[in-house]
């Protein structure tokens, strides 16, 4: 997989000029053309992110951005000797502008993966272990057998087309896949990280277990409408957002449990298509 650093093109630019604010600097270079179309659909204040960047609290975050791009190669490398191959598509480490840490973009048989690395939540091991999550999900989308219902080679599938088959059991595995695999490439890492929580918002989750199946049962057997757990509060009052990750994860471990050894389980379970996942189903 390649890694592009338009971070560190953008603050070239961004440091050169005293004048130009960033959606001057985003129309200057082609490159950035995709960031300038983010910030515009997502709505982003481009005049608070700059005021940001120029604070005395962004030195914090800037350092934390190139340590992280300096190590990219290596965390890169780690990740896909894991899966025993190169990965498909790009990399591209960029400014958060305070809204997107990451995520990956499948269209056509390729991914970009948008990498937010100055994000105002990011620590390094946040990053490195948001890589691995994010790669875990390249991975897995280039495995012939989990979009083989769809009857087409996968550089045929439009970036459409996936997301308008990404059913709620695709995302569970998805996403409980990624999770566990972030676990398996850095371990060292604590628990609460690879799930994107405070300690105390682990802790919720560790001890509502049962309420959280509940609810996603529930879901699974009415509207299937998963993605309603980026929510805060859904499950009960207090409970934290993305609790299908780590209910995914927690059903996926359990089901793998007794496959030794669990490494070389995990990895073969992203090629599994959705509807292998039976440990999703209600006894």
């Amino acid at each position: 997989m390649k890694i592009v650093n338009l971070y560190g093109a953008f603050f070239k630019l961004h440091d050169a000029s005293k004048t130009k604010d960033i959606e001057e600097i985003l129309k200057g270079r082609p490159e950035f053309a995709p960031l300038l179309s983010m910030a515009h659909e997502w709505e982003m204040d481009l005049d608070n992110v700059q005021k940001w960047m120029r604070s005395p609290e962004y030195r914090h975050h800037r350092h934390v951005a190139e340590n992280f791009i300096r190590d990219s190669d290596k965390i890169l490398a780690l990740i896909e000797e894991k899966f025993g191959e190169e990965l498909v598509g790009e990399v591209r480490l960029c400014p958060s502008f305070m809204a997107f840490d990451g995520f990956a973009r499948y269209d056509s048989g390729s991914h970009v993966v948008w990498f937010g690395v100055d994000h105002p939540d990011a620590d390094e091991d946040y990053l490195k272990v948001l890589m691995a999550h994010e790669l875990s999900h390249v991975y897995r989308d280039h495995r012939p057998h989990v979009w083989d219902f769809l009857k087409k080679p996968l550089n045929k599938i439009t970036r459409r087309e996936y997301l308008d088959n990404m059913s709620a059991e695709e995302h569970l595995a998805s996403e409980g896949l990624a999770t566990l695999f972030s676990q398996l490439v850095f371990p060292e890492v604590p628990l609460h990280v690879h799930h994107y929580y405070f300690p105390d918002e682990m802790t919720w989750c560790l001890e509502n277990v049962n309420l959280i199946e509940k609810a996603i049962f529930k879901c699974l057997k009415g509207d299937q409408n998963v993605w309603k757990f980026y929510s805060d509060d859904i499950v009960a009052p207090n409970s934290p957002s993305r609790v299908q990750y780590f209910w995914g994860a927690l059903k996926i471990r359990e089901w793998l449990k007794s496959s030794l050894p669990f490494e070389q389980a995990l990895i073969q379970a992203h090629g599994l298509p959705a509807t292998a996942f039976k440990c999703f189903e209600s006894q």
